[in-house]
């Protein structure tokens, strides 16, 4: 078996995830719910990540070229093509963090996920509808309606103020 760094971080997840759960089990509920809503799913998938990880790591390298998501992992690419290829994600990144501060949660993930499948990622109109209304609808549903969280004001609230008129279900 080869060492792999990938290792040691997934193994700090899991211990992370495992104590956030621990500490707290004697929470009363409305404040255990968070790290028991995170926590629990993270610990699961880091358990599997990390059985997958020594799996890899047991079996002898074949090739060093495969897929992660929509970005490849080559080792002959030159490493300005590495550098611009993580600007575009990193200005994707940005871009959700600015969209986030101006117009707010209710307008920036589902623009930022429509915008990053169609353009980045390439995806068909159905499926980047589809994923960005699944996205739209977790975030109300899951973060609104049922965690009641107190999003932050937007530099500029009309936006949001005007499909939360359109949508009354919003709070």
């Amino acid at each position: 078996m080869r060492f792999q760094a990938g290792i040691l971080f997934t193994v700090f997840v899991v211990v992370i995830s495992f104590y956030a759960v621990f500490t707290s089990r004697d929470w009363p509920l409305g404040t255990g719910l968070f790290p028991w809503f995170i926590g629990i799913p993270v610990f699961a998938l880091a358990l599997a990540q990390l059985a997958l990880d020594f799996y890899h790591a047991s079996r002898p390298e074949k090739v060093k070229n495969t897929e992660t998501g929509d970005l490849q992992v080559d080792w002959s690419l030159d490493n300005r093509i590495v550098a611009r290829r993580a600007m575009s994600y990193f200005g994707w990144l940005w871009g959700l963090f600015f969209g986030v501060w101006l117009f707010g949660f209710f307008i920036s993930i589902p623009v930022f996920s429509f915008l990053y499948l169609r353009l980045q990622a390439k995806e068909g109109w159905l499926l980047s509808t589809s994923l960005t209304l699944g996205a739209f609808l977790f975030l109300i549903g899951l973060f609104d309606q049922l965690l009641h969280i107190a999003w932050p004001q937007p530099l500029l609230p009309w936006p949001e103020t005007l499909l939360k008129s359109l949508i009354p279900w919003i709070a």
